[in-house]
């Protein structure tokens, strides 16, 4: 068996923006550790699968999120579906925050909507090749 570290499908800046993050947690300034936190998270969320989903590490991981490690097999939908719903919309608060950030709302325009739409298309929406479409597709199932 191979080392999970070895396995994992790190993609562009995702590993650099994990070690950032790494380093920040460390450090007292807790808005360095929000922002290290988002543009981490970011590079997970906004991303292309392509034709292949499990080049994307978020879907990675929620694919080790649903073994079951007691049983030696995979969860039922029943015992894997909300924690699936759970991570779908932290995933959309997380998007949301990083293209329209919370702290700028007074200073965002038609422009920055704009923005977010294209976006929410391109990486939020179903059969948009994405990991969140894959969540909600198997969400879905």
């Amino acid at each position: 068996f191979k080392d999970a570290r070895e396995l994992f499908p790190w993609k562009g800046s995702q590993k650099e923006l994990a070690k950032e993050l790494w380093i920040a947690l460390d450090g007292p300034d807790e808005d360095s550790q929000r922002e290290a936190l988002l543009l981490a998270l970011a590079s997970f969320i906004f991303e292309s699968t392509g034709d292949d989903p499990f080049s994307s590490g978020l879907i990675h991981f929620l694919a080790v999120l649903g073994i079951d490690g007691e049983m030696d097999r995979l969860r039922t939908a029943k015992s894997y579906s909300y924690m699936l719903a759970g991570v779908v919309y932290c995933t959309r608060v997380i998007a949301v925050e990083g293209l329209l950030p919370s702290a700028r709302r007074e200073e965002q325009g038609d422009v920055d909507r704009e923005e977010f739409l294209r976006a929410r298309k391109l990486h939020l929406a179903d059969g948009s090749y994405s990991p969140m479409s894959e969540m909600l597709s198997l969400l879905a199932y």
